[in-house]
């Protein structure tokens, strides 16, 4: 056992302008085992086998200098971004609009490239494998999840909140980053002074298989809306299936596409903007005066199912439904064992062979290490993961049930990804919880309709005061 972790550090980088946002880049280097310290005790991060490693951790500051902005920009307390995912970089912006404007008229922000992603410390087979065995790439994976997240966090707020009176700091967290968030909250309360989320209350009560249960049913719901705006994609999701099924057809990547991986388009129907663009790439499915599928509609179809970019979320994402070992009343820390894979073979309406196609959504299965080339080389550690029945803690149930640190959410009811009833039975069991639930917006409501829910959480945490 080694007698210390490594020590972190924190460099600043350039400083662009975007209209009203000066952006500063600042590098970190922190721990590689570190969160594990915050889960399970200073014991388990010193005898993992990476204890002597440090990993590279990115985070953009957000500083609104709009002269319109009345309060000062020391006066401005630090709010951290967390990105939903896992696996997904913080939003690199393009303008001084949208939600990070609003956040920016009161904080300055710091939108966090979690490890793995971004200019953070690269997860590719490349980085992951090196030489190494299967059981030593489990305990890499390990180093992912939430924990370690929060324990970045933590360096990076250290060092940015450094000199100021009052060194705690709030949170935002979409989707993923409400999970974090409540991962937050229940390992390192005390550096939060009030927690934001929007889609992203984690299912602390439920097993993994009824997560996938229910996030199934959402799914099938928002294929019967899709089909009833429009009918004539019924027949041509069909249609596209049984070209799929009867022809060889290949990704501009040289993969095959087959009809469960052309079911995947689905991840379009988990929002209120982007469903739509389902009917659109479907529309372009054959070319103009031929049987064939286009180039166009193959092209844009492999930018929407392939994890090239992302195989963290591939490889972790069931793993973030893992909160062992079983306390509070969470169920057991069975094996996920391919969760969602084992849930949709219960309903044969999601089948591919099935007289009517139904898209999945944000669903991983184990054909997925098979067909698609940048997973191929992490199949067998996938399936290690999915066996894994010795994970480490997510949550204190403990914690979260005496919280005094005030959150405020946002819980979309049609939400396919996260279910709205387990996510309100999370709200009954942490505290100090407040909910602002909409009927009509769905998982990417942040984006699309970001100031107001984000007056309403505002106007939520001003009543909990």
């Amino acid at each position: 056992m080694i007698l210390s972790l490594p020590s972190s550090s924190h460099r600043q980088g350039t400083t662009h302008t975007v209209g009203s946002f000066h952006l500063i880049d600042h590098w970190f280097e922190v721990p590689a085992t570190h969160g594990l310290a915050l889960s399970l005790g200073m014991d388990a991060a010193l005898e993992h086998p990476f204890a002597k490693q440090t990993l590279t951790i990115f985070a953009r500051e957000v500083i609104n200098v709009s002269p319109e902005l009345t309060t000062s920009v020391d006066e401005r307390p630090l709010m951290v971004y967390l990105q939903g995912g896992p696996g997904g970089k913080s939003p690199r912006l393009l303008s001084d609009q949208g939600w990070v404007q609003e956040l920016s008229k009161t904080h300055r922000l710091v939108l966090l490239d979690q490890r793995g992603t971004g200019l953070s410390t690269a997860f590719t087979a490349q980085t992951i494998q090196q030489g190494r065995s299967i059981e030593q790439q489990v305990a890499y994976c390990e180093l992912f999840r939430a924990d370690s997240i929060v324990a970045d966090a933590e360096v990076v707020r250290r060092f940015l909140c450094a000199g100021r009176k009052d060194q705690r700091w709030s949170t935002m967290g979409q989707s993923y980053g409400g999970f974090l968030t409540l991962s937050y909250l229940s390992f390192v309360p005390e550096s939060l002074k009030d927690s934001r989320m929007t889609a992203g209350l984690a299912p602390l009560r439920a097993s993994i298989d009824q997560v996938y249960q229910s996030t199934l049913d959402r799914v099938y719901e928002r294929n019967e809306q899709f089909y009833q705006w429009y009918p004539e994609d019924e027949e041509l999701a069909r249609r596209v299936a049984s070209f799929v099924e009867e022809n060889e057809v290949y990704l501009p990547s040289g993969e095959r596409l087959t009809v469960p991986r052309f079911q995947m388009l689905g991840q379009y129907l988990g929002g209120n903007s982007r469903v739509h663009g389902l009917h659109y790439l479907l529309e372009s499915a054959f070319a103009e005066g031929t049987s064939h599928l286009s180039a166009q509609f193959l092209s844009e179809a492999e930018q929407v199912l392939s994890f090239r970019s992302s195989p963290l979320y591939a490889l972790l994402h069931e793993s973030i439904y893992a909160d062992g070992p079983a306390q509070g009343g969470s169920p057991s820390p069975a094996p996920t064992n391919w969760s969602a894979a084992r849930m949709a073979k219960k309903r044969p309406e999601f089948s591919p062979d099935a007289s009517r196609i139904l898209f999945t959504g944000e669903h991983i299965f184990p054909w997925l290490f098979e067909q698609d080339t940048a997973l191929k080389p992490l199949a067998e550690l996938a399936d290690a993961l999915a066996q894994k029945d010795d994970w480490g803690p997510l949550y204190s149930h403990e914690q979260l049930a005496s919280n005094e640190v005030p959150l405020a959410a946002a819980a979309y009811t049609p939400d396919i990804y996260v279910d709205y009833a387990h996510s309100m039975s999370t709200a009954q069991w942490v505290k100090n919880t407040k909910v602002w639930t909409s009927h009509t917006h769905h998982h990417d409501g942040l984006g699309t309709d970001g100031t107001l829910i984000l007056g309403h959480l505002k106007n939520l945490l001003a009543d909990m005061r």
